[in-house]
């Protein structure tokens, strides 16, 4: 390595690691239900139940406020809550009355102690949630266990009542993983990538012999495009939540070789996506622009993308790919490309446009990359 090049920077990395640290660093991906919202306000009120029932405990409020924060929808997303809440009360519990102990409350103490629970928080875990409670545990307790006699132990008595009570809550009515909404969100997604090859094809037709287009306007299909980032987004949002709710969920055993082919389809559509926008990239800097036209006529290339956005089309509706009119229509333009414009130069750009062209199509049938033309058949400029 070159020593007058700075050296990248490291991540902090969290002072409690494998395995524990796999929970205290999980953020729950699974979404509530409504049968979430009628668990959460079952585990609250009986957090708030059990808690009263300790005597003299001026911390109850707390037993319904964590039972509420642990219950989430999935089994896995209630056990890493229920712990994170756990860990940074006892640790900011432990921290404040040891401080109170020994420095008492001042503005100054006060001060350094959100200080130094700032930066163990933030050394400690990476979820903003633990972060959040173990700094808010340290403050409260430091400003409330001078007037409020067993406030650091009755907090934490309470914090454990509610990740209980919410996790016992998760564990007897587990959820099941939300297939159907996934697999919209899927569906969704791959309609969207077959309509932006469709759309870009109808609006080559469309523009045919047209004016061409300023250098800052982008063709129609170029915001369809983008969607596509979103979509994959919340795709891969609704994924990771059914793949979440089916992990330690004895309910869900059954369902878990649907939830690793949701997986295996939103790998697929995260291949075919950067395909596609590459795609809608490249015809959008080439076609419709002042200068050369492309050596790729803009007919050739509109069939190719229609018989592409077929090809997926039937790929995500479970049908047979068969790609070898597809395959060798690609092959013919290729040929007829740099037979037309023998200089290398003239055809580069149109070359590797069929090139995505072709790659898309070998993610489509899940072929492995291959040459649409033995290189020395191409001419010598």
């Amino acid at each position: 390595m070159d020593p007058a090049r700075p050296k990248p920077r490291s991540r902090p990395r969290a002072l409690v690691t494998e395995p524990l640290g796999a929970l205290l660093a999980s953020v729950p991906k699974s979404r509530p239900s409504w049968l979430t919202v009628v668990k959460t306000t079952v585990a609250a009120t009986t957090a708030w139940v059990l808690a009263r029932q300790l005597g003299d405990n001026v911390a109850v409020l707390f037993a319904p406020i964590v039972a509420i924060l642990t219950l989430q929808a999935s089994v896995y997303g209630s056990i890493a809550t229920g712990l994170q809440l756990l860990f940074a009360n006892l640790v900011g519990t432990a921290v404040a009355v040891g401080w109170v102990q020994l420095l008492g409350l001042t503005w100054w103490s006060l001060a350094l102690a959100a200080f130094g629970a700032l930066a163990l928080a933030r050394q400690v875990t990476n979820t903003p949630l633990a972060r959040n409670q173990l700094t808010i545990a340290v403050l409260a307790v430091v400003v409330l266990a001078p007037v409020a006699k067993g406030y650091g132990q009755w907090r934490f008595i309470d914090v454990a009542i509610g990740s209980v009570v919410g996790l016992a809550v998760a564990v007897i009515v587990p959820e099941r993983p939300r297939l159907r909404q996934a697999r919209e969100a899927l569906g969704y997604w791959s309609a969207t990538c077959v309509t932006v090859l469709a759309d870009i094809a109808a609006e080559l037709d469309r523009r045919d012999d047209g004016p061409s287009l300023p250098p800052a306007e982008r063709h129609h299909w170029i915001q369809t495009s983008r969607s596509l980032a979103d979509l994959s987004a919340d795709a891969a949002a609704e994924v990771a939540g059914v793949e979440e709710t089916a992990r330690l969920n004895v309910a869900a055993v059954r369902l878990r070789q649907r939830v690793g082919e949701l997986r295996g389809e939103q790998l697929f559509l995260v291949r075919i996506t950067l395909q596609v926008r590459a795609v809608a990239l490249a015809v959008d800097r080439l076609y419709d622009r002042a200068g050369q036209p492309p050596a790729l006529d803009r007919a050739t290339l509109a069939g190719l993308l229609r018989s592409l956005a077929a090809l997926l089309r039937d790929r995500v509706d479970g049908m047979d790919t068969g790609d070898q009119a597809l395959r060798a229509a690609l092959i013919g333009a290729v040929e007829r490309t740099h037979t037309v414009f023998p200089s290398a130069v003239a055809v580069l750009d149109s070359v590797s446009l069929l090139g995505r062209l072709d790659q898309l199509r070998q993610d489509i049938v899940g072929e492995d990359a291959a040459a649409l033309v033995d290189p020395d058949t191409l001419p010598r400029s």
